[in-house]
């Protein structure tokens, strides 16, 4: 049994407040290295809201080029993009990955463990995980 999709989604949730902090500090600072830190918590972010979606439906991927089309067939469209975990890891290979980016990017991610965190609290209550 994988890990507990409660306790990735709180992880995925304290995460991307420190993302936000983090961008925050970023505003006032410009520092590049704050930014790639941000990007690299976000896909942190990313991989624990999507491996707890996929604890919880029960969905098993073989290989990691088959989640985007996972992503794509069960969660809507407008929580988040099938492509963003790509997208984070273009810009963190990129240098004009700019703040603006990243921040549409941090709202993307939030949408998503919204979504993930009420798919998995919904799954509790009904299954009793």
């Amino acid at each position: 049994m994988g890990p507990d999709p409660i306790s990735l989604v709180n992880h995925a949730r304290r995460d991307l407040q420190t993302a936000m902090n983090l961008m925050i500090s970023y505003e006032r600072t410009r520092d590049a290295a704050v930014l790639s830190n941000i990007v690299k918590l976000s896909l942190s972010i990313y991989d624990n809201a999507i491996n707890a979606f996929l604890a919880v439906k029960g969905i098993r991927v073989r290989y990691p080029d088959g989640l985007g089309q996972v992503i794509r067939d069960f969660i809507p469209s407008d929580v988040v993009n099938a492509d963003l975990r790509d997208s984070l890891v273009k810009c963190l290979s990129q240098s004009e990955c700019n703040a603006d980016f990243i921040s549409a990017r941090i709202r993307e991610l939030g949408r998503l463990v919204d979504y993930v965190h009420s798919v998995s609290t919904h799954s509790v209550i009904h299954r009793g995980l």
